[in-house]
């Protein structure tokens, strides 16, 4: 029986149903949970589904959060999205559950519930729950609205389809288009920020610094976030900013938090870099990948493993 033959029995067998994600949830978190409660919904509008987690204004275009009970996990079904590691779960009532499924595109370092359907190379989280619909289609039913969500979420993942993109990824976006739903509005919503972080733009343009071997970063602490004022929208925009820059070839954005440890968001054009962003208590794909530095020392020590990873590389 495959990972996917046993989700779907479960689905079959529960009444209840509660679907999880990532805390600091991106599209595909959002398109994932989403895609996947429509898909649940339409196929069997007798279930209850639930989606869970903490409420994010920025992106309440795709849907909001629900508050619900604990009791409500007493005999529940309980699916998480998107989530490779499971202290990253939004919302920690995810263990009260009855049986307990993963579902997700990241390297699988751990594998976590009674079932898990990983698929390492997937685009995105998104893209396997539509192969699910498609595995299952004599059985499942997607309407044009959970099409959307998982549109979106595979747009939001691969970049709009600079990373991670192959001719299946594009093969199941055709196939999502035929539904009625508007992607050019999504397209459109995902292609914009606000005048604060068209402001926060200027300054990383500024103030990023760009190595000899081209790395490009930029530290951002709590007191510049705060100055530009970017609120819930966060700072998810800079990471693509510096990836524009045509002699980069790697990049990071590391972002100061509350407790005083930094955020990194790590990518890279061609060198495996999700090695290092283990080391630095962290993970993800092969060009990108996200850590934790707890000070300036630990960030200078990612820049220079980074640096010294693309200096490897051109002297081969």
């Amino acid at each position: 029986m495959t990972a996917q033959t046993a989700i779907l029995a479960q689905i079959k067998a529960a009444h209840t149903i509660i679907i999880h994600r990532h805390q600091r949830p991106d599209p595909d978190a959002f398109g994932s949970q989403f895609g996947l409660a429509e898909l649940i919904k339409t196929s069997f509008p007798e279930k209850k589904v639930h989606v869970v987690g903490k409420s994010v204004p920025s992106m309440a275009w795709m849907g909001q959060m629900e508050k619900i009970p604990n009791s409500l996990y007493d005999d529940a079904l309980v699916i998480v999205t998107d989530t490779a590691n499971s202290p990253r779960v939004d919302d920690r009532r995810f263990e009260y559950g009855k049986v307990l499924v993963k579902i997700d595109h990241h390297p699988n370092d751990e594998p976590y519930g009674d079932y898990t359907w990983v698929i390492e190379n997937a685009s995105s989280t998104s893209a396997m729950i539509f192969s699910f619909y498609q595995e299952f289609s004599n059985e499942l039913k997607l309407s044009d609205k959970g099409a959307a969500f998982l549109y979106s979420g595979i747009v939001g993942d691969t970049g709009r389809f600079l990373y991670g993109t192959t001719s299946d990824t594009m093969n199941i976006v055709s196939e999502l288009m035929k539904f009625n739903f508007d992607w050019v509005k999504i397209n459109q919503q995902m292609d914009t920020i606000s005048l604060p972080a068209a402001k926060a733009s200027g300054f990383v343009y500024e103030n990023m610094v760009t190595t000899q071997y081209g790395f490009n970063y930029i530290i951002l602490t709590n007191e510049i976030v705060e100055n530009f004022k970017l609120g819930d929208f966060g700072t998810a925009f800079i990471v693509p900013l510096l990836g524009k820059v045509n002699t980069v070839k790697a990049w990071a954005v590391f972002e100061q938090q509350e407790d005083g440890y930094f955020r990194v968001r790590l990518r890279s054009r061609q060198v495996i870099i999700n090695e290092i962003a283990k080391r630095h208590g962290g993970g993800g794909h092969e060009f990108a990948a996200g850590a934790r530095a707890k000070n300036i020392d630990e960030i200078n020590d990612i820049i220079n493993e980074t640096d010294n990873l693309l200096e490897e590389q051109a002297e081969k």
